[in-house]
């Protein structure tokens, strides 16, 4: 009986697949997300809740905004290991990581009719004005996109690659529920049992 085996190109669809559906059992909310990033979800109305108890001075504002919405990342607040909400959903969960903050923020600044730009790193979204004072997350350099009234600009980032992959892990890999680990390590060998030929095949021939 012939065995059932992968050619290498469908194991590493099948790997692909595995580890999206692991991640994203509703894979819409990645690629919307991804999309967000180039159209964020801004909306003024979505905070009017909000917006009478925030300072009217952006620096005394974004302080608001960190305050009024605890750091979670995503794997906690959206069961995903990332996620761009859009302002209604940020508000409902009350709580999030940089993206949810960024909405949020922007969407007061908006409202109040403050100018700023949307900056987004390789591993951090933020919001800069005028007066913003700078951290070591949020340096202008750091930024590979920014957005303005004028439109939007793609830059050539200058940040460490290892601050980058700590983020990433910290994010990611650390929150990430036991159960979906252990789910992603089981992605690779299955894709390679499947291409070896070691399943689905009741009748072992000697090869000796």
């Amino acid at each position: 009986m012939h065995r059932f085996r992968l050619k290498p190109r469908y194991q590493l669809i099948f790997l692909f697949l595995w580890i999206l559906f692991v991640l994203y059992p509703n894979p819409y909310r990645l690629f919307v997300s991804a999309l967000r990033v180039l159209y964020p979800p801004v909306d003024p109305d979505a905070v009017e809740s909000i917006a009478h108890a925030a300072p009217r001075t952006p620096r005394e504002m974004e302080r608001f905004v960190l305050r009024e919405f605890p750091y979670q990342y995503d794997w906690k607040t959206y069961n995903v290991p990332w996620y761009f909400p859009t302002t209604e959903e940020a508000m409902r969960a009350g709580t999030g990581d940089c993206k949810t903050r960024f909405v949020v923020l922007a969407s007061l600044f908006e409202r109040e009719e403050i100018r700023y730009e949307k900056t987004v790193s390789l591993s951090h979204f933020w919001i800069n004005y005028e007066g913003k004072e700078e951290t070591a997350l949020e340096r202008p350099e750091h930024a590979w996109l920014v957005q303005d009234e004028e439109g939007r600009r793609v830059q050539v980032p200058e940040e460490d690659l290892r601050d980058v992959w700590d983020a990433f892990r910290k994010a990611f890999w650390d929150p990430m529920p036991p159960e979906r680990k252990v789910l992603f390590l089981m992605g690779p060998p299955l894709a390679i049992l499947l291409g070896a030929g070691r399943w689905f095949s009741p009748h072992r021939r000697d090869e000796s």
